[in-house]
Formats: C-alpha cells, structure tokens, sequence
C-alpha cells in the first residue's frame, strides 16, 4: 500500500513538474463551484501536522465558511472528526483552520486543476492531498 501511494505521489509531482507553466490554482468563484455545499473524498494519503499519512480524507464545506472533515481512521493523537472555519482569497489562496487538527494553525493552501482532480498545495510549497472529481458529490455525506 505504501508502496503504491508513493508511486502516485512521485507521479503527480513528475506531472506537476512537466506542466507547471500550464497549471494554475483555481480561483475562487472556481473553488466555489468545486467544492462549496460538496462532499469531497482525497486519495488514501494526506498530509497531517506536517507528517504524510495513510488515511483518506473526507469534507463538507457549507456556503457560511465551516468545514468538516473526517479521517477513514482515526488518526494517532487526533480526533477521527473535526469541524473549522475556511475562507477564500480572489485570487483562490484558500485557508483553513481546524478545531484541533494541524495544531488549530490556520492552514494557506491552493488548489490546482487537472482533468481528472484537484490537486492541494500548501502555500510554503508542501503537498497536501488530492480529490478525485469524481470523488466531489453534492451535499453533506459526513452526518
């Protein structure tokens, strides 16, 4: 398992690297259509308190900034379920802060647009996960 979630990894980062100058973050009336009053489900890897780990993760974020998420497992030290707050920049710079996850640290990160997914990019360059879209489903599935 590790084994194949390092293979993807490499192989978005070798995407990434070869069509950086055609990619860019979404904005945010883009990121509003993509993931505002949607569930959306990443790969099996993350990036939690500045540790990758094996654990898909699930959120809602509703239209009034509060974000949900949930862990597939419960993290080590963490609570498998945690609310927050997020807001988006114009120019798509979205931020996120967790109740307890990452340190209840407010969170800067991008979101970049491929064909198939959106890939999660921190701010200081530090990748965080990928959704799927179709991982992305209208509503609240986290209740």
């Amino acid at each position: 398992m590790k084994k194949r979630v390092f293979v993807l990894i490499v192989g978005v980062f070798m995407v990434s690297t070869g069509f950086c100058a055609t990619l860019s973050s979404l904005n945010k009336a883009e990121f509003i259509k993509a993931f505002v009053n949607k569930t959306a489900v990443s790969i099996g890897t993350d990036n939690l308190n500045g540790k990758t780990i094996d654990n898909t993760f699930s959120m809602f974020l509703d239209a009034q900034g509060h974000v949900t998420g949930k862990m597939s497992e419960k993290p080590v030290g963490e609570p498998q379920i945690d609310h927050g707050s997020y807001s988006v920049d114009p120019d798509g710079t979205a931020y996120m802060t967790w109740q307890h996850w990452d340190g209840a640290k407010k969170l800067c990160f991008h979101v970049f647009n491929t064909q198939n997914a959106y890939v999660n990019v921190g701010c200081d360059q530090v990748f965080h996960t990928v959704f799927m879209k179709d991982g992305i489903k209208s509503g609240n599935s986290l209740k």
